[in-house]
């Protein structure tokens, strides 16, 4: 493998670590896309909704629902939506892509404010770093910044670098940039702040003015590359200045519900916690991160503050650097103090966003300083290479192998391989699978939005009853369900209570069942066979603890009468099943019994299922019926109600197992008696033969 390299010319050995790390990123962020996270929050599924406008010929340059949104991301989702369907797959790969095409954009930032080494190893941490996998992997606009940013920087440091050569296309391609950067994300305006500091500062750096002397032509292909792409914003903006400016007011520590009226105070708690993100405390929220974790949980942390103290010295000593040692060199090789001056100012401006508004650090309000805090990083990690190579602690194998994969070179890939390994299981061990990041997501939006397609598609949108509350500001399901969105589907609500179909067509109602909804259950058709099944848990921001979704409860004729035991009060079981959904290796069987009531029944009671071996109790469950949803009080004469119960049977099916069943009164544990033959004694439950899963006779 090494004597290959060795044969390849020096160009493409210089380009097979980019193409490396660019290859690793994108499977980073490609990788089960449409599974992994779940669910789709609501300002995800408001882009959707916005990109479908789009397909549809409503063209808008800032998109007003949700405290209003500019609309690039929009234009890029649409395609994307046409394609793959009204799916979150189909938003986030456009993120994950996004991600992986700002792996470029860094490497070409950090070459032109540094040198090639520079802009690799900034791609490389970036690609491992769990802030911009994470956000890869969600359709939210602010992904769109970082690489904007960075293409805008690449393009203007290589006018920097060469002035005399003018080159207006290129220019021109700057100010577009600059000028697109306000169509990402609401942070977006402060590239503005940040070029206006950074010509400042060159102004008054005598060192540094002489790389703004730039040919009259290129500042004007700056100007007019600018001027063309925000004009058409700008001329927005005069018509809707509240509208572009509300949601920065919502969350401004400027606003006394946030400050508590100690505005300086809570200026210098966010300094300290935006000071502090980097490796001690991260953002909280589990839509962007995974709750409080740093953005460099290793290494690269102290990596990032010698690249700090590096550009300061840099930017300070206001020299150029000559140096240009092949491997050995210090960092910033080729770059001079106003490279290592705007990487600091780009990072201060951006971290702005997040430290005067609530909630510091948020990751999504300070995802423009991001490539920044990976340029340092990078820089950090070539200075520390640099120096101990230079005092030869690095070479510590063959020359000849040494010429094949310089020493530095071989560390700093087995360190960023370090960096991925955690930041992957980090991302899809831990992050991806944990409940909190489902609930933060909304993934039960979705899991509703499947129900209503899937019943939907089979019986016809109109026998899908859907309660107010889970319809009322559910953007996700209105995106997910093209039924829903059209209005197809049947609202129902206490005081609006459906009419139930005539031609006997199963209903199937989706309830939040944190309500009463007692009478939605009775405007569901007469003599039905009811069925429930429960959706996930949600927690909202700011609830204290998970809640039922919802549940869907389906209402399908039925016609048999068949009887296996009568009860007393009137209670029959017509008939017992038993499934063993997991496959042959798993011991948790679901036992289902249908009932129906010859008349009212008063009380709350209770249905048990034991599993029997040799006489003896080995397993069971107790509950009301259909898991508490259907208790008997509510049951109507004419109904079969469907009733699961789960029960894990310790070393699984054995013959000879049989099934007790039975009902009993909570207060006292007293058993209702039973007949499963008229002329027969009565008895305190049913013994059942479990023959050979799947049934029971």
């Amino acid at each position: 493998m090494s004597a290959h390299l060795r044969r390849w010319p020096a160009h493409w050995r210089d380009w097979l670590p980019l193409l490396l790390v660019v290859l690793a990123g994108a499977f980073l962020r490609l990788i089960h896309i449409g599974d992994l996270p779940p669910g789709l929050y609501r300002d995800e599924a408001f882009y959707g909704l916005d990109a479908l406008s789009v397909t549809r010929g409503e063209l808008a340059l800032y998109f007003a629902a949700n405290n209003g949104r500019e609309g690039m991301f929009m234009y890029l989702l649409a395609p994307a939506i046409a394609l793959l369907g009204r799916t979150p797959e189909a938003l986030r790969i456009v993120s994950a892509l996004i991600g992986v095409a700002t792996l470029i954009a860094i490497y070409a930032a950090g070459r032109s404010l540094f040198s090639h080494r520079i802009g690799v190893l900034g791609a490389a941490i970036l690609a491992v770093t769990f802030w911009h996998l994470a956000i890869s992997r969600v359709a939210f606009r602010a992904i769109l910044l970082p690489f904007w940013l960075c293409v805008f920087s690449a393009l203007f440091f290589a006018l920097l670098r060469d002035p005399r050569a003018g080159r207006p296309w290129l220019a021109l391609l700057a100010g577009a940039a600059f000028g697109l950067t306000f169509y990402t994300y609401t942070s977006g305006q402060l590239i503005a702040v940040l070029l206006i500091s950074f010509v400042a500062l060159v102004a008054l750096v005598p060192s540094m003015r002489n790389c703004l002397r730039l040919p009259r032509v290129t500042w004007l292909g700056l100007l007019a590359g600018a001027v063309l792409t925000l004009a058409p914003l700008a001329l927005w903006l005069l018509r809707h200045p509240d509208l572009y400016f509300a949601r920065a007011g919502q969350v401004s520590i400027l606003n006394p519900q946030i400050n508590q009226g100690d505005l300086v105070g809570t200026l210098f708690d966010n300094l300290l916690k935006a000071a502090g993100m980097v490796a001690y405390q991260g953002d909280r929220i589990w839509r962007h991160n995974l709750s409080l974790r740093p953005v460099y949980a290793d290494w690269l942390a102290a990596a990032f503050f010698i690249g700090v103290g590096v550009c300061l010295w840099r930017a300070v000593r206001g020299e150029l650097a000559t140096r240009t040692k092949p491997v050995a060199t210090l960092a910033l090789s080729g770059a001079g103090p106003h490279a290592a001056s705007f990487v600091l100012l780009w990072l201060i401006v951006f971290l702005a966003p997040t430290i005067v508004a609530e909630d510091t650090p948020h990751y999504l309000r300070a995802i423009g300083a991001l490539p920044a805090i990976c340029l340092l990083a990078a820089v950090g990690l070539e200075a520390v290479l640099a120096w101990l190579s230079r005092r030869g602690v690095l070479n510590v194998y063959p020359g000849s192998l040494q010429r094949a994969v310089s020493p530095p070179a071989l560390v700093a890939t087995l360190a960023l391989i370090l960096s991925g390994v955690n930041t992957a299981n980090d991302y899809f061990s831990v992050y991806a699978r944990h409940p909190m990041t489902a609930y933060w997501l909304e993934d039960h939006h979705v899991q509703l939005a499947r129900a209503v397609n899937a019943f939907a598609e089979a019986h016809g949108a109109a026998t899908v009853w859907i309660d107010d509350r889970l319809l009322a500001n559910n953007p996700a399901l209105r995106f997910l369900s093209p039924a829903v969105e059209a209005g197809l589907v049947t609202r129902v609500a206490p005081d609006a209570l459906p009419v139930a179909p005539a031609n006997e067509a199963a209903v199937l109602l989706l309830v939040d069942p944190n309500h009463d909804w007692a009478a939605l259950r009775e405007a569901l058709p007469a003599n039905a066979e009811l069925s429930v099944q429960v959706g996930p848990l949600a927690q909202g921001d700011l609830d204290p603890a998970p809640r039922r979704a919802f549940i869907a409860v389906q209402a399908a004729p039925t016609s048999d009468d068949v009887r296996l035991a009568t009860f007393e009060q009137g209670i029959v079981l017509r008939s017992a099943q038993v499934s063993l959904p997991g496959g042959p290796l798993n011991n948790v069987y679901t036992v289902t019994m249908r009932w129906s009531a010859l008349e009212p029944v008063p009380e709350d009671l209770a249905v048990f299922a034991h599993w029997m071996r040799d006489g003896q109790l080995i397993a069971q469950h107790d509950s009301s019926p259909a898991e508490g949803y259907l208790p008997m009080p509510a049951w109507r004469a004419g109904d079969v109600i469907v009733d699961a119960h789960a029960i894990i049977v310790p070393a699984g099916y054995q013959p000879g197992d049989t099934l007790r069943v039975g009902i009993y009164r909570r207060e006292n544990g007293r058993r209702l008696m039973v007949w499963t033959d008229p002329a027969a004694q009565p008895a305190e439950w049913v013994d059942l033969t479990v023959l050979s899963p799947p049934s029971v006779p």
